[in-house]
């Protein structure tokens, strides 16, 4: 493993506990290599419905190769995760460059 994946790795990971981390359990990163040799990424959060939980997987990515993987779920969960742009910001950068 390349040290960039590993850097994108621990990025995403602190990105995750961030965006979640009013959740009751520990949203992860959860990396594992299938027996077809493929790559599965994914983000998963555990959403509480009562007393019961229920695993949501809020995005995923399977590829040929770890790099891609990982990558493809950070893009993935940065669609996501991202707010909306702010208007006011979109206005200010606009009129004051």
């Amino acid at each position: 493993m390349t040290s960039d994946v590993t850097q994108l790795i621990d990025k995403l990971t602190n990105a995750v506990s961030f965006k979640f981390k009013e959740d009751a359990t520990s949203p992860n990163l959860t990396i594992s290599r299938l027996r077809n040799g493929q790559y599965y990424c994914s983000v998963v959060r555990y959403a509480k419905n009562g007393a019961v939980q229920k695993k949501v997987v809020v995005c995923k990515s399977t590829t040929p190769n770890l790099e891609d993987s990982v990558k493809n779920v950070v893009n993935a969960f940065l669609k996501i995760a991202q707010p909306q742009p702010d208007p006011l910001q979109e206005l200010d950068k606009l009129a004051n460059g």
